[in-house]
């Protein structure tokens, strides 16, 4: 069984050879348009982080014209385990899978076998616990809880630079020649770093509210949209009054300056829609999935969430506007929702253990 499944992954492989799932390829002089609307998806790579210690994460793959979900592509290809998955960047020809606790990229071919393996350590030798990636210009960028900014060079896949840009650095996006990167603070922080993707060159912070952290993508309209995650409102360790709510704020690449728009917990684009998962831990009465449009402000209810208990996160297909919300479920192996763009509910599948997101290939 597992041959099978392998053996079409193999097979798609080649004609996916024109095909990103982030703002460009391999190539560190890229065509200055880079980002035609895609018109095929051929499936998406489902990425488990794992349980907590436990070294089992993985990367399944969902074949989108079969409608099914392989087993652990990386262990099927290197003959062992991925270890931890923290995030998981499609660029080019190659995917990087970065590992926070086990502080390593790893950098793999489309069908999931090993290329390189990267150590990240600081100048001491101390884990750097890399966080999160971001491909742009060539490179791919890479957050680390050491409070940097790594650039790593496509073709030669070696970290040609660093940058200093915060405490515990999360999710970045890339608009405008310029990295805009999540300053969590490990929950304490209110900024986000503008780093020059070129020259790798801190230029700026961006105060936003209370803890920025997993989310931080480019709009197809050019914002820069960043979702922070508050202070766990509805804890009975903080008063009432001092609670602050998770909230999508919007940046303006060409100003910098910030807007508030709704409240959010996860978010994913597709033209003017921003497809938002609301859910505070301590307020499970609040959650909700809307669609807010990023041009009129109005918020549509897209799907009830009464039969997906914890979610996790939301994307949508690309082509076919799909939409995919993850569930948690403690304990077993987790959930994946797939609803179509009016909201009818479509297909569940079984992924792993703690589905975090997944990554669609599109061209």
């Amino acid at each position: 069984m597992k041959k099978n499944w392998l053996y079409s992954i193999l097979m798609a492989i080649p004609l996916m050879s024109g095909l990103t799932a982030c703002n460009n390829e391999d190539d560190p002089n890229p065509n200055p348009n880079p980002n035609p609307e895609p018109t095929t998806t051929y499936g998406a790579y489902i990425v488990n982080t794992g349980n907590w210690g436990a070294n089992d994460g993985s990367i399944q793959w969902f074949d989108m014209e079969k409608q099914t979900v392989s087993g652990d592509l990386y262990q099927a290809q290197n003959g062992k385990g991925i270890g931890d998955v923290q995030d998981l960047c499609v660029y080019g020809s190659k995917m990087y899978a970065i590992g926070s606790t086990s502080s390593k990229i790893e950098v793999l071919d489309l069908s999931g076998k090993l290329l390189k393996s990267i150590p990240m350590k600081t100048t001491d030798d101390q884990p750097m616990e890399p966080r999160c990636a971001i491909g742009a210009e060539g490179f791919v960028f890479v957050t680390a809880y050491d409070g940097t900014v790594s650039k790593l060079d496509t073709l030669n896949l070696n970290v040609v630079g660093k940058v200093a840009v915060g405490a515990y650095p999360e999710a970045l996006t890339y608009a405008k020649g310029k990295l805009y990167v999540n300053i969590s603070g490990y929950g304490a922080g209110d900024k986000v770093a503008v780093v020059n993707a070129s020259s790798l060159t801190k230029e700026k912070e961006i105060t936003v509210m209370l803890n920025p952290a997993y989310q931080c993508l480019t709009g197809a309209d050019g914002y820069v949209y960043v979702v922070s995650q508050g202070n766990y409102a509805g804890s009975d360790k903080i008063p009432e009054e001092q609670w602050i709510y998770q909230t999508l704020q919007r940046i303006d690449p060409a100003t910098d300056e910030v807007e508030k728009l709704c409240n959010a917990t996860y978010i994913a684009n597709k033209g003017d829609k921003m497809y938002i998962l609301y859910a505070e831990y301590y307020l499970p009465d609040t959650h909700r999935c809307f669609v807010y449009d990023l041009k009129t402000k109005k918020e549509t209810p897209f799907v009830d969430l009464s039969t997906i208990p914890s979610p996790q996160f939301i994307a949508v297909d690309p082509v076919s506007e799909d939409v995919y919300i993850g569930n948690r479920n403690s304990g077993a192996l987790d959930d994946v929702y797939i609803y179509s763009k009016d909201g009818q509910f479509k297909k569940k599948i079984e992924t792993g253990n703690y589905t975090t997101n997944i990554r669609f290939l599109a061209e």
